[in-house]
């Protein structure tokens, strides 16, 4: 694509603790095995965030290609929920709360959504500067913040899912678009096929 800018947004590979179901933010974890993708789309250099789980998957799906890391482009903080899962925290009032409300509920010793809504569309903005293809390599909670501001229906953070192995691509028609927050203009879903017989 010559004009405008495209995003495809990728999750990294499952860790243990995405297994385990426990809130994983800041914790530096590795991908439970390393696989070899059928990608649907080519690049030579992929953007995300500077943590373990997210530079290993660059390295399974795209292995030839450049790994550009930024730290802005990193999970929520969660603080003291960090590595818990729901059954440790459903009885934790302050839990209780910042699942009704996490926009509005700060979590205890962790990052305020607001804060890190901020930090995620910064570090974006950071690496879109011309128009061109972009390929990021991501976490859950980052595709949502970007879904939710982005995607082509409105919807909330809460409403908007992240899965694995899925690549979702947004384009707009100009740059101009993207600076100015529009929602973009194409959008689309593709499986990524993983051999996990290495």
């Amino acid at each position: 694509m010559a004009d405008g800018i495209t995003l495809h947004l990728i999750r990294h590979e499952k860790t243990k603790a995405n297994i385990e179901r426990k809130y994983i933010g800041w914790t530096d974890e590795p991908i439970l095995k390393l696989v070899q993708a059928q990608m649907p789309i080519h690049t030579n250099e992929v953007f995300g965030s500077d943590l373990l789980r997210c530079r290993e998957t660059a390295q399974c799906y795209f292995p030839h290609a450049s790994y550009y890391q930024n730290k802005n482009l990193r999970e929520l903080h969660f603080g003291d929920f960090e590595m818990c899962t729901y059954e440790q925290l459903e009885h934790n009032p302050i839990y209780r709360v910042w699942i009704d409300d996490p926009v509005n509920t700060p979590i205890p010793n962790g990052e305020h959504f607001l804060q890190f809504q901020q930090r995620v569309l910064t570090g974006v903005h950071e690496i879109v500067q011309q128009e061109k293809e972009y390929t990021l390599i991501i976490h859950g909670g980052v595709i949502r913040i970007l879904l939710a501001k982005y995607g082509i229906t409105e919807q909330t953070f809460q409403q908007t899912i992240a899965n694995h192995r899925t690549i979702y691509t947004l384009s707009w028609g100009s740059i101009e678009d993207f600076i100015g927050g529009a929602r973009c203009s194409l959008y689309s879903e593709a499986h990524i096929t993983v051999n996990e017989h290495m």
